[in-house]
């Protein structure tokens, strides 16, 4: 998949030529390809577990430290343990829990229950995972300053339990997470949702009631990058994860793609095959692009 001429972030610096292989696209895949190894993953699952560890521990290594936020709802499954990933860059001596952040990254870590068949929900939203742990590696070795002004998180429970999400099922992991912000804390300043960002014939939407200078970040990351077809606006707003923080007042957008005209949604067909190290190298490098501009801009 064509994407345009050599890419040039920050400082001048040429990171990578399209023209190479998508070098963080398929580190990406590879780390997606990772957590299908481990299988469905709804949430109070084993897989799911096994999952959070890895992540952890893929982070960790990349300098990141990471807790996880662990608590329980009663659901129509009966009462689930639910548990997000957190991770702040290290270093600087000091308690990264104590440092105020400026930006979020997000995804979830979840995959759709379904009792009557398997479901491993590839896009939906392992690459998203994937896509987080290559763009916390390039934060932490070519952007520590920007990294240090992040916080990571990954959610549990994104997906409803039995049908669509609800006022009262799915968003469980982001609803505890914008609730549990401090008061007397400053909230981030912008936030930046994942998901299904590593599909073939890549084709985002963005919510309509994106903020404008959050929809003018990706979508000039987009040209920047020769990555335009790619992006557009949804019709319409978005239930995601996002919502909950947008309404706690983190202003969020939500890298989502066109689950409407996806045929595989939420079908067995999410798996390996529909994903493309090209089309998360493309998610990866327009995300970089972004928040270089978001934090460097006072």
């Amino acid at each position: 998949m064509g994407i345009g001429a050599a890419a040039v972030v920050g400082g001048g610096a040429c990171w990578w030529s399209i023209r190479h292989a998508p070098r963080l696209g398929q580190a990406a895949l590879v780390q997606t390809e990772a957590i299908l190894a481990l299988g469905p993953r709804p949430p109070g699952s084993d897989a799911l577990q096994a999952v959070r560890g890895r992540l952890q521990g893929e982070m960790q290594a990349a300098g990141w430290v990471s807790i996880c936020q662990t608590f329980e709802r009663s659901t129509t499954q009966g009462t689930v343990k639910f548990a997000n990933v957190r991770a702040r860059f290290g270093g600087g001596g000091s308690d990264v829990w104590q440092r105020p952040v400026k930006g979020l990254l997000c995804a979830h870590m979840d995959s759709k229950l379904f009792k009557d068949r398997e479901f491993v929900g590839a896009d939906d939203a392992a690459s998203a995972c994937g896509a987080m742990l290559e763009i916390a590696r390039v934060l932490a070795l070519e952007k520590p300053q920007q990294a240090k002004l992040m916080e990571l998180v990954l959610f549990d429970g994104e997906e409803a339990l039995v049908g669509d999400i609800t006022a009262f099922d799915g968003l469980y992991g982001s609803r505890y997470y914008a609730s549990s912000w401090p008061s007397e804390v400053a909230k981030p300043q912008f936030g930046i949702l994942l998901d299904m960002i590593g599909h073939k014939d890549l084709a985002i939407q963005l919510p309509s009631d994106t903020p404008g200078f959050l929809r003018e970040a990706v979508l000039s990351a987009a040209g920047k990058q020769g990555a335009g077809k790619h992006f557009g606006v949804a019709a319409g707003a978005i239930t995601d994860d996002h919502s909950p923080l947008t309404r706690a007042g983190i202003p969020m957008v939500d890298i989502i793609g066109d689950f409407s005209n996806l045929a595989w949604w939420h079908t067995p067909a999410d798996n390996r095959r529909i994903l493309s190290a090209d089309s998360l190298d493309i998610s990866i490098r327009v995300t970089l692009d972004a928040l270089d501009k978001l934090l460097r801009e006072p």
